[in-house]
Protein backbone atom coordinates (compact mmCIF):
# COMPACT_ATOMS: atom_id res chain seq x y z
CA UNK A 1 0.00 0.00 0.00
CA UNK A 2 3.05 2.11 -0.10
CA UNK A 3 2.81 5.00 -2.72
CA UNK A 4 4.20 8.47 -2.97
CA UNK A 5 1.51 10.36 -2.75
CA UNK A 6 3.62 13.82 -2.57
CA UNK A 7 5.15 13.40 -6.29
CA UNK A 8 1.61 11.26 -7.28
CA UNK A 9 -0.25 14.89 -6.45
CA UNK A 10 2.46 17.27 -8.11
CA UNK A 11 2.44 15.12 -11.40
CA UNK A 12 -1.07 15.62 -11.37
CA UNK A 13 -1.13 19.22 -11.80
CA UNK A 14 -0.72 19.72 -15.40
CA UNK A 15 0.95 22.71 -16.75
CA UNK A 16 -2.07 24.20 -17.77
CA UNK A 17 -3.48 24.16 -13.96
CA UNK A 18 -0.19 25.57 -13.18
CA UNK A 19 -0.99 28.57 -15.53
CA UNK A 20 -4.56 28.80 -14.75
CA UNK A 21 -4.06 29.36 -11.20
CA UNK A 22 -1.22 31.74 -11.40
CA UNK A 23 -3.17 34.19 -13.68
CA UNK A 24 -5.88 33.83 -10.58
CA UNK A 25 -4.00 34.06 -7.51
CA UNK A 26 -1.43 36.86 -9.47
CA UNK A 27 1.85 35.30 -9.12
CA UNK A 28 4.23 33.60 -11.80
CA UNK A 29 4.31 30.33 -13.01
CA UNK A 30 7.80 29.11 -11.79
CA UNK A 31 6.39 30.24 -8.32
CA UNK A 32 3.17 28.76 -8.84
CA UNK A 33 5.14 25.52 -9.26
CA UNK A 34 7.57 25.11 -6.90
CA UNK A 35 4.63 26.40 -4.30
CA UNK A 36 2.94 22.91 -5.18
CA UNK A 37 6.37 21.20 -3.72
CA UNK A 38 5.27 22.85 -0.18
CA UNK A 39 1.84 22.81 -0.03
CA UNK A 40 1.33 19.48 -1.03
CA UNK A 41 2.86 17.88 1.82
CA UNK A 42 1.22 20.43 4.17
CA UNK A 43 -1.97 19.71 3.18
CA UNK A 44 -1.60 15.99 3.51
CA UNK A 45 -0.20 16.70 6.83
CA UNK A 46 -3.21 18.67 7.58
CA UNK A 47 -5.18 15.34 7.08
CA UNK A 48 -2.77 13.18 9.37
CA UNK A 49 -2.71 15.79 11.78
CA UNK A 50 -6.52 14.79 12.78
CA UNK A 51 -5.49 11.39 14.10
CA UNK A 52 -8.60 9.70 13.03
CA UNK A 53 -9.69 6.33 15.29
CA UNK A 54 -12.11 5.44 12.76
CA UNK A 55 -11.33 5.12 8.77
CA UNK A 56 -14.46 7.41 7.81
CA UNK A 57 -13.32 10.13 5.88
CA UNK A 58 -14.25 13.61 7.74
CA UNK A 59 -17.53 15.45 7.10
CA UNK A 60 -15.74 18.76 5.68
CA UNK A 61 -13.82 16.41 2.94
CA UNK A 62 -17.27 15.44 1.53
CA UNK A 63 -17.07 19.20 -0.28
CA UNK A 64 -14.84 18.19 -2.72
CA UNK A 65 -15.57 14.56 -3.13
CA UNK A 66 -17.34 15.11 -7.00
CA UNK A 67 -14.78 17.56 -8.16
CA UNK A 68 -12.71 14.90 -10.27
CA UNK A 69 -14.12 11.86 -11.85
CA UNK A 70 -12.91 8.60 -12.79
CA UNK A 71 -11.24 9.66 -16.54
CA UNK A 72 -9.98 13.12 -15.11
CA UNK A 73 -5.70 11.81 -15.16
CA UNK A 74 -4.55 15.26 -14.67
CA UNK A 75 -6.01 18.68 -12.35
CA UNK A 76 -6.98 21.07 -15.05
CA UNK A 77 -8.25 24.18 -13.32
CA UNK A 78 -9.46 25.89 -16.19
CA UNK A 79 -12.85 24.32 -15.58
CA UNK A 80 -13.82 25.15 -12.30
CA UNK A 81 -15.60 28.44 -10.95
CA UNK A 82 -12.43 29.91 -9.08
CA UNK A 83 -14.87 31.48 -6.61
CA UNK A 84 -16.60 28.34 -6.05
CA UNK A 85 -12.94 26.85 -5.35
CA UNK A 86 -11.82 29.40 -2.94
CA UNK A 87 -15.05 29.19 -0.88
CA UNK A 88 -14.55 25.61 -0.39
CA UNK A 89 -10.94 25.98 0.31
CA UNK A 90 -11.80 28.08 3.15
CA UNK A 91 -14.03 25.99 4.65
CA UNK A 92 -11.22 22.72 3.92
CA UNK A 93 -8.59 25.20 5.75
CA UNK A 94 -10.65 25.13 8.33
CA UNK A 95 -11.34 21.72 8.74
CA UNK A 96 -7.68 20.80 8.21
CA UNK A 97 -5.57 23.40 10.58
CA UNK A 98 -8.07 24.94 12.72
CA UNK A 99 -7.09 28.21 14.44
CA UNK A 100 -3.69 27.72 12.91
CA UNK A 101 -4.56 28.40 9.23
CA UNK A 102 -2.65 31.76 10.02
CA UNK A 103 0.49 30.02 11.18
CA UNK A 104 0.62 27.59 8.11
CA UNK A 105 -0.51 30.61 5.10
CA UNK A 106 2.83 32.43 7.50
CA UNK A 107 5.41 29.21 6.89
CA UNK A 108 4.46 29.17 3.29
CA UNK A 109 5.24 32.34 2.77
CA UNK A 110 8.42 32.60 4.26
CA UNK A 111 9.45 29.60 2.05
CA UNK A 112 8.18 30.21 -1.26
CA UNK A 113 8.95 34.23 -0.94
CA UNK A 114 5.25 34.75 -2.07
CA UNK A 115 3.39 37.79 -0.07
CA UNK A 116 1.17 36.31 3.32
CA UNK A 117 -2.21 37.40 1.23
CA UNK A 118 -1.33 35.62 -1.83
CA UNK A 119 0.20 32.71 -0.35
CA UNK A 120 -3.67 32.56 2.00
CA UNK A 121 -5.01 32.51 -1.73
CA UNK A 122 -2.90 29.95 -3.47
CA UNK A 123 -3.44 27.73 -0.27
CA UNK A 124 -7.19 28.15 -0.51
CA UNK A 125 -7.19 27.04 -4.14
CA UNK A 126 -5.36 24.53 -4.27
CA UNK A 127 -6.52 22.63 -1.25
CA UNK A 128 -10.05 21.49 -2.72
CA UNK A 129 -7.64 20.75 -6.09
CA UNK A 130 -5.66 18.57 -4.20
CA UNK A 131 -8.53 17.20 -2.12
CA UNK A 132 -10.64 16.53 -4.67
CA UNK A 133 -7.98 14.84 -7.02
CA UNK A 134 -6.83 12.56 -4.08
CA UNK A 135 -10.54 11.56 -3.50
CA UNK A 136 -11.06 10.59 -7.19
CA UNK A 137 -7.50 8.89 -6.66
CA UNK A 138 -8.36 7.21 -3.94
CA UNK A 139 -11.67 5.66 -5.31
CA UNK A 140 -9.61 4.19 -8.11
CA UNK A 141 -7.75 2.47 -5.88
CA UNK A 142 -10.36 1.11 -3.32
CA UNK A 143 -8.48 2.90 -0.55
CA UNK A 144 -10.66 4.09 2.44
CA UNK A 145 -10.16 7.03 4.90
CA UNK A 146 -8.27 4.44 7.26
CA UNK A 147 -5.75 3.66 4.36
CA UNK A 148 -5.12 6.90 3.41
CA UNK A 149 -3.90 7.39 7.13
CA UNK A 150 -1.90 4.36 7.29
CA UNK A 151 -0.29 5.47 4.21
CA UNK A 152 0.53 8.62 5.56
CA UNK A 153 1.83 7.45 8.77
CA UNK A 154 4.49 4.48 7.09
CA UNK A 155 5.88 7.71 4.95
CA UNK A 156 5.91 10.39 8.23
CA UNK A 157 9.22 11.01 7.70
CA UNK A 158 9.52 12.03 4.22
CA UNK A 159 6.31 13.90 4.78
CA UNK A 160 7.57 15.86 7.64
CA UNK A 161 11.08 16.30 5.91
CA UNK A 162 8.78 18.03 2.87
CA UNK A 163 6.83 20.53 5.24
CA UNK A 164 7.48 24.37 5.06
CA UNK A 165 10.16 25.57 7.13
CA UNK A 166 8.86 26.42 10.57
CA UNK A 167 6.09 23.80 10.80
CA UNK A 168 8.40 20.70 10.26
CA UNK A 169 9.33 20.86 14.19
CA UNK A 170 6.11 22.35 15.35
CA UNK A 171 3.49 20.45 17.22
CA UNK A 172 0.95 21.95 14.49
CA UNK A 173 0.99 18.22 12.85
CA UNK A 174 0.75 15.08 14.86
CA UNK A 175 2.69 12.26 13.58
CA UNK A 176 1.13 9.51 15.64
CA UNK A 177 -0.41 6.39 15.11
CA UNK A 178 -4.35 6.54 15.39
CA UNK A 179 -5.36 5.25 18.58
CA UNK A 180 -7.17 2.54 17.49
CA UNK A 181 -5.91 0.30 14.33
CA UNK A 182 -7.92 1.38 11.05
CA UNK A 183 -9.12 -1.03 9.40
CA UNK A 184 -6.95 -4.13 11.14
CA UNK A 185 -8.14 -7.31 11.09
CA UNK A 186 -10.18 -8.28 14.64
CA UNK A 187 -8.29 -10.90 16.97
CA UNK A 188 -10.17 -13.28 19.00
CA UNK A 189 -8.11 -13.96 22.09
CA UNK A 190 -8.60 -17.57 23.59
CA UNK A 191 -10.80 -17.21 26.36
CA UNK A 192 -9.89 -19.23 29.47
CA UNK A 193 -12.23 -22.48 30.29
CA UNK A 194 -14.12 -20.86 33.29
CA UNK A 195 -14.75 -23.70 36.18
CA UNK A 196 -18.30 -24.34 36.91
CA UNK A 197 -19.82 -23.03 39.57
CA UNK A 198 -21.37 -25.20 42.56
CA UNK A 199 -23.22 -24.24 45.45
CA UNK A 200 -21.50 -24.46 48.34
CA UNK A 201 -22.07 -27.34 50.01
CA UNK A 202 -23.22 -26.34 53.53
CA UNK A 203 -26.34 -25.97 55.36
CA UNK A 204 -26.65 -22.16 55.72
CA UNK A 205 -26.42 -21.70 51.99
CA UNK A 206 -30.17 -20.31 52.59
CA UNK A 207 -28.72 -17.56 55.03
CA UNK A 208 -26.20 -16.81 51.99
CA UNK A 209 -28.81 -15.92 49.43
CA UNK A 210 -30.91 -13.92 52.37
CA UNK A 211 -27.86 -11.79 52.71
CA UNK A 212 -27.06 -11.26 49.39
CA UNK A 213 -30.84 -10.51 48.82
CA UNK A 214 -30.76 -7.76 51.36
CA UNK A 215 -27.73 -6.21 50.05
CA UNK A 216 -28.62 -5.66 46.79
CA UNK A 217 -32.20 -4.37 47.91
CA UNK A 218 -29.59 -2.15 49.80
CA UNK A 219 -28.13 -0.67 46.16
CA UNK A 220 -31.19 -0.58 44.71
CA UNK A 221 -32.53 1.69 46.74
CA UNK A 222 -29.46 3.81 47.04
CA UNK A 223 -29.00 4.18 43.41
CA UNK A 224 -32.94 4.82 42.75
CA UNK A 225 -32.52 7.32 45.74
CA UNK A 226 -29.58 9.25 44.48
CA UNK A 227 -30.84 8.86 40.81
CA UNK A 228 -33.98 10.89 41.81
CA UNK A 229 -32.34 13.60 43.08
CA UNK A 230 -30.02 14.17 40.08
CA UNK A 231 -32.75 14.17 37.92
CA UNK A 232 -34.01 17.44 40.07
CA UNK A 233 -30.78 19.34 39.29
CA UNK A 234 -29.19 20.65 36.56
CA UNK A 235 -26.46 18.92 34.25
CA UNK A 236 -23.17 20.97 34.57
CA UNK A 237 -19.47 20.57 33.42
CA UNK A 238 -17.34 18.64 35.65
CA UNK A 239 -15.63 21.37 37.82
CA UNK A 240 -12.30 22.71 36.80
CA UNK A 241 -9.35 23.79 38.88
CA UNK A 242 -10.13 27.60 39.69
CA UNK A 243 -6.67 28.27 40.36
CA UNK A 244 -6.26 27.54 35.86
CA UNK A 245 -9.09 30.23 35.34
CA UNK A 246 -8.01 33.82 35.44
CA UNK A 247 -9.83 37.01 36.87
CA UNK A 248 -11.01 34.89 39.76
CA UNK A 249 -14.09 33.76 37.35
CA UNK A 250 -13.63 30.13 38.50
CA UNK A 251 -14.68 26.29 36.77
CA UNK A 252 -16.64 26.79 33.47
CA UNK A 253 -19.41 24.98 34.86
CA UNK A 254 -22.29 25.93 32.37
CA UNK A 255 -26.11 25.34 32.93
CA UNK A 256 -27.17 22.64 30.70
CA UNK A 257 -24.21 23.06 28.39
CA UNK A 258 -23.02 19.67 27.58
CA UNK A 259 -26.60 19.10 26.20
CA UNK A 260 -26.00 21.91 23.82
CA UNK A 261 -22.55 21.05 22.95
CA UNK A 262 -23.32 17.49 22.32
CA UNK A 263 -25.88 17.32 19.73
CA UNK A 264 -24.71 19.10 16.59
CA UNK A 265 -22.33 18.58 13.51
CA UNK A 266 -19.24 19.78 12.05
CA UNK A 267 -20.48 21.71 8.28
CA UNK A 268 -18.09 22.48 5.19
CA UNK A 269 -16.37 24.97 6.79
CA UNK A 270 -15.20 22.81 9.95
CA UNK A 271 -17.83 25.27 12.07
CA UNK A 272 -20.05 23.01 14.79
CA UNK A 273 -23.57 23.71 13.80
CA UNK A 274 -25.51 23.16 17.33
CA UNK A 275 -28.38 20.77 16.77
CA UNK A 276 -30.96 23.75 18.34
CA UNK A 277 -34.18 21.57 18.51
CA UNK A 278 -37.73 22.62 17.99
CA UNK A 279 -38.56 26.39 16.81
CA UNK A 280 -40.21 28.61 19.28
CA UNK A 281 -40.84 32.12 19.78
CA UNK A 282 -39.06 33.55 23.13
CA UNK A 283 -41.00 36.25 24.86
CA UNK A 284 -38.89 39.22 26.78
CA UNK A 285 -39.54 40.99 29.52
CA UNK A 286 -40.06 44.35 27.09
CA UNK A 287 -42.92 42.22 25.18
CA UNK A 288 -40.31 41.31 22.17
CA UNK A 289 -40.48 38.02 20.52
CA UNK A 290 -37.29 36.38 19.24
CA UNK A 291 -37.69 33.24 17.45
CA UNK A 292 -35.03 30.72 18.66
CA UNK A 293 -34.57 26.94 19.02
CA UNK A 294 -35.58 24.89 22.41
CA UNK A 295 -31.34 24.47 23.25
CA UNK A 296 -30.11 28.05 22.03
CA UNK A 297 -28.55 30.01 23.91
CA UNK A 298 -30.72 33.13 24.15
CA UNK A 299 -33.47 30.58 25.12
CA UNK A 300 -31.04 28.94 28.07
CA UNK A 301 -30.15 32.84 29.08
CA UNK A 302 -33.55 34.54 29.29
CA UNK A 303 -34.33 31.11 31.78
CA UNK A 304 -31.23 31.59 33.50
CA UNK A 305 -32.22 35.65 34.15
CA UNK A 306 -36.04 35.41 34.95
CA UNK A 307 -35.50 32.54 37.55
CA UNK A 308 -34.84 34.43 41.00
CA UNK A 309 -33.80 30.75 42.13
CA UNK A 310 -30.86 30.79 40.41
CA UNK A 311 -28.00 33.46 41.83
CA UNK A 312 -25.55 35.31 39.87
CA UNK A 313 -22.07 33.13 40.43
CA UNK A 314 -19.05 32.76 38.68
CA UNK A 315 -19.19 29.45 37.29
CA UNK A 316 -22.30 29.28 35.17
CA UNK A 317 -21.63 29.84 31.39
CA UNK A 318 -23.38 29.26 28.39
CA UNK A 319 -21.97 28.55 24.92
CA UNK A 320 -22.57 30.52 21.99
CA UNK A 321 -24.39 27.84 19.01
CA UNK A 322 -24.43 30.19 16.30
CA UNK A 323 -21.12 32.64 16.53
CA UNK A 324 -18.64 31.57 13.93
CA UNK A 325 -15.14 33.34 12.84
CA UNK A 326 -12.91 33.16 9.60
CA UNK A 327 -10.38 30.59 10.20
CA UNK A 328 -7.53 31.86 12.33
CA UNK A 329 -8.75 35.08 12.61
CA UNK A 330 -11.35 37.65 14.88
CA UNK A 331 -13.65 38.49 12.21
CA UNK A 332 -17.03 37.65 12.60
CA UNK A 333 -18.62 35.59 9.70
CA UNK A 334 -21.93 37.02 8.35
CA UNK A 335 -23.86 34.48 9.73
CA UNK A 336 -23.09 35.38 13.32
CA UNK A 337 -25.38 38.81 13.13
CA UNK A 338 -28.73 36.71 14.14
CA UNK A 339 -27.35 35.59 17.42
CA UNK A 340 -25.83 39.24 18.50
CA UNK A 341 -28.82 40.94 17.47
CA UNK A 342 -30.88 38.34 19.86
CA UNK A 343 -28.76 38.70 22.33
CA UNK A 344 -28.48 42.97 22.27
CA UNK A 345 -32.37 42.37 22.25
CA UNK A 346 -32.16 40.51 25.58
CA UNK A 347 -29.76 43.17 26.78
CA UNK A 348 -31.66 45.63 26.36
CA UNK A 349 -35.05 43.80 27.48
CA UNK A 350 -33.28 43.26 30.88
CA UNK A 351 -31.79 46.38 31.77
CA UNK A 352 -29.78 44.92 34.84
CA UNK A 353 -28.35 42.58 32.99
CA UNK A 354 -24.58 42.18 32.92
CA UNK A 355 -22.50 39.76 30.77
CA UNK A 356 -19.01 38.35 30.85
CA UNK A 357 -17.77 37.30 27.22
CA UNK A 358 -15.26 34.34 27.26
CA UNK A 359 -13.20 33.39 23.97
CA UNK A 360 -11.67 29.69 23.90
CA UNK A 361 -9.76 27.58 21.38
CA UNK A 362 -8.69 24.04 20.90
CA UNK A 363 -5.09 22.93 21.92
CA UNK A 364 -3.26 22.73 18.60
CA UNK A 365 -1.04 25.45 18.29
CA UNK A 366 1.22 27.71 21.60
CA UNK A 367 -0.45 28.72 24.40
CA UNK A 368 0.14 32.38 23.68
CA UNK A 369 -1.19 32.48 20.30
CA UNK A 370 -4.45 30.55 21.59
CA UNK A 371 -4.49 33.30 24.28
CA UNK A 372 -4.52 36.54 22.24
CA UNK A 373 -6.85 34.92 19.06
CA UNK A 374 -9.21 33.90 21.95
CA UNK A 375 -9.06 37.47 23.84
CA UNK A 376 -9.15 38.94 20.17
CA UNK A 377 -12.69 37.11 19.31
CA UNK A 378 -14.34 37.99 23.17
CA UNK A 379 -13.59 41.55 22.16
CA UNK A 380 -14.98 41.43 18.58
CA UNK A 381 -18.17 39.81 20.40
CA UNK A 382 -17.88 42.51 22.76
CA UNK A 383 -17.87 45.46 20.05
CA UNK A 384 -20.52 43.88 17.41
CA UNK A 385 -23.12 44.26 20.69
CA UNK A 386 -22.08 47.46 21.42
CA UNK A 387 -22.34 48.68 17.71
CA UNK A 388 -25.89 46.88 18.10
CA UNK A 389 -26.45 49.29 20.86
CA UNK A 390 -25.50 48.13 24.24
CA UNK A 391 -23.78 50.25 26.80
CA UNK A 392 -20.02 48.85 27.05
CA UNK A 393 -20.04 49.48 30.18
CA UNK A 394 -22.57 46.04 30.99
CA UNK A 395 -19.84 43.98 28.86
CA UNK A 396 -16.70 42.19 29.55
CA UNK A 397 -14.15 40.18 27.74
CA UNK A 398 -11.38 38.16 28.00
CA UNK A 399 -9.75 34.94 26.42
CA UNK A 400 -8.89 31.59 27.77
CA UNK A 401 -7.12 30.25 24.96
CA UNK A 402 -7.31 26.50 25.13
CA UNK A 403 -8.46 26.27 29.16
CA UNK A 404 -11.75 24.24 30.23
CA UNK A 405 -12.21 22.35 27.04
CA UNK A 406 -16.17 21.16 26.30
CA UNK A 407 -15.15 18.70 24.01
CA UNK A 408 -12.08 16.34 22.71
CA UNK A 409 -9.58 17.54 21.57
CA UNK A 410 -7.97 14.47 19.66
CA UNK A 411 -11.13 15.04 16.87
CA UNK A 412 -12.57 17.46 14.22
CA UNK A 413 -15.81 17.61 15.89
CA UNK A 414 -14.57 18.17 19.22
CA UNK A 415 -11.92 20.53 18.42
CA UNK A 416 -14.16 22.34 16.55
CA UNK A 417 -16.35 22.93 19.48
CA UNK A 418 -14.05 24.05 21.93
CA UNK A 419 -13.49 26.99 19.19
CA UNK A 420 -15.86 28.76 20.89
CA UNK A 421 -17.53 32.04 22.68
CA UNK A 422 -19.39 31.72 26.19
CA UNK A 423 -21.42 34.22 28.23
CA UNK A 424 -21.66 34.45 31.55
CA UNK A 425 -24.02 36.64 33.38
CA UNK A 426 -22.83 39.15 36.20
CA UNK A 427 -25.37 41.09 37.20
CA UNK A 428 -29.12 40.64 36.41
Amino acid sequence: MTENLIEILKSAVSDKAIETIGKQVGIDNATVKSGMGTIIPTILAGLLGKNTTTSAAPTWLNAVGGLFNEKDEKIDADRFDFTELLTKGRGLLGGLFGDNADMVTGAIANTTGIPKEKANGLLATVSPLILGFLTKWMKGKGWSFGDLIGNLIENKSSLAAALPAGLSASNLFNFTAPKVSIDAPKVETPKPNKPKYEEPKTNNSWLMWLLGLLLLALLLWLFLGKGLKSCQTEKVIPAIDSTTMAIGDTAATAVENTAAVVKGKLNEAGDWVTDLGENLKLKLADGKELNVGENSVENRLVKFVEDANKPVDKTTWFSFDRLYFETGKSTLKPESQEQLKNIAAILKAYPKLNLKLGGYTDNTGSEATNRKISTDRANAAKDALVKLGVDAKRLEAEGYGPQHPIADNSTAEGRAQNRRIDVRVTAK
